[in-house]
């Protein structure tokens, strides 16, 4: 990542949440100017915090996510992996499933890094709060913008504690990074701007997840993901840090949302995962209660098609784009991102959140089509890929070359057309007819 000259550093940035994607954001901004704040408003931060209902589940930072990761903060991947974070090869580490039928466990050659959410921030923190300038501001709520009609200038916060009264900081870049509960929309309005159309894509995907200590057999370190049994229930088994495991178990619609009472958690888990999985589940000790969650949509919203839009403001991570859990992909892009945002701040001051709202939709375009809908009307070239995708997951299931291509494609590391190429797309179109199907 090219660092910033300080005579190219503005003053201050402030960055609207202490989540992952706010995190690493704020650590591309230590680069750039020379003061950087963070606002969050759970207090001091504890092992899960409320501003993140998600962390209880699985997390997966795929291998190009560490990537960047390790771009901002150079060597932390390592520091995690000492830490005791799971380093595992997207394929050949994993028993993946997919309709029912175990991928392959061919290496694919990069690295995934499992830990638990908290293990994550906590490091990233660590590592954030040693750059000189910044200043850390935990149980604050963020009440609006200030700006005008041409460029937002700062933000407005309430401090949570009795008697606080407002206080403004100015910014001259402010990054909002608050999930799905981004309130920028409403603010934008407030100051006579549109509000951003919003791309939806209904999943309605119910979690429920326990923390797990499993006899220590060599396999157990692995993952176990996807539709094992090919009946709508999905299953999580990831290892990460301190000889744990996260259990989480998924499914789609009303009636196969998991139960989180013992009998009926443990009932769903048999249904879900593979017979030995359910074997060693029954002698596992169970370190947290069953928690859920539930995942009604994918939701994108598009400043980047405004007609007007303030500069001093990008928007990052999930208060942009929140993409379908059941992928994985969500810590991934959020890296993806800050690295999108360095290279607009490398590139020049003006016009920033033009210039990265277009970076970002092309980072976007991949995993978005993957949710089920593409980010634009439809092409030939994806019309064609939707009519393939069938036959290149059958074909995985036996198949070590597709099915690497395709978990390449799924992890980020390579876009959607390399499924097209001849020597991946013939393998299973060939198999399909030796197979005497279609």
């Amino acid at each position: 990542m090219r660092r910033a000259s300080r005579l190219m550093q503005n003053e201050n940035a402030v960055v609207l949440g202490a989540g992952f994607a706010g995190l690493l954001t704020a650590g591309v901004l230590t680069k750039f100017y020379r003061r950087v704040t963070v606002v969050d408003q759970d207090p001091a931060p504890s092992q899960y915090r409320r501003g993140v209902p998600q962390g209880r589940h699985a997390h997966n930072l795929l291998p190009a996510g560490a990537r960047v990761v390790d771009e901002i903060f150079p060597g932390l991947v390592d520091e995690m992996s000492a830490d005791g974070a799971v380093l595992a090869d997207v394929l050949s580490d994993y028993r993946f499933h997919l309709g029912g039928k175990e991928l392959p466990r061919v290496p694919v050659g990069a690295h995934a890094v499992h830990a638990t959410r908290p293990f994550y921030e906590r490091h990233l923190r660590r590592r954030l709060v040693a750059q000189g300038g910044l200043r850390m501001v935990f149980g604050a709520d963020v009440v609006g913008l200030i700006g005008d009609d041409r460029r937002i200038t700062g933000v407005r916060i309430l401090p949570q504690e009795p008697s606080s009264s407002e206080e403004m900081l100015n910014a001259d870049l402010v990054v909002d990074a608050m999930g799905r509960g981004s309130r920028t929309p409403v603010w934008l309005e407030q100051l006579g701007y549109e509000r951003p159309a919003e791309q939806r894509v209904n999943v309605d995907v119910a979690y429920a997840s326990r923390l797990v200590r499993l006899p220590p057999e060599p396999d157990r370190a692995l993952l176990i993901g996807g539709d094992v049994k090919a009946d709508g229930r999905g299953l999580l088994l990831l290892a990460v840090e301190e000889g744990q495991h996260v259990l989480t178990v998924t499914g789609v619609g009303p009636a196969a949302r998991p139960p989180t009472d013992e009998a009926g958690f443990a009932e769903f888990v048999a249904a879900a995962a593979p017979d030995d999985v359910v074997s060693a589940l029954r002698t596992a000790e169970a370190l947290s209660d069953v928690v859920a969650y539930r995942y009604p949509a994918c939701r994108w919203r598009r400043y980047d098609q405004l007609a007007g839009f303030p500069d001093g403001l990008v928007v990052v991570g999930d208060a942009l784009c929140s993409l379908s859990p059941v992928n994985a992909q969500g810590l991934t892009v959020a890296a993806l991102e800050a690295r999108a945002l360095a290279d607009t701040l490398s590139a020049g001051r003006r016009d920033v959140a033009a210039n990265f709202f277009t970076r970002a939709t092309r980072i976007l375009t991949a995993p978005w089509g993957m949710a089920g809908e593409p980010a634009q009307p439809a092409h030939l070239t994806q019309k064609l890929q939707g009519a393939m995708m069938s036959r290149l997951m059958a074909a995985a299931a036996t198949d070590g070359t597709v099915a690497a291509q395709l978990i390449r494609v799924l992890a980020l590391l390579d876009p959607p057309s390399r499924l097209m190429r001849p020597a991946v797309l013939g393998r299973a179109l060939f198999r399909r007819h030796e197979s005497g199907e279609g």
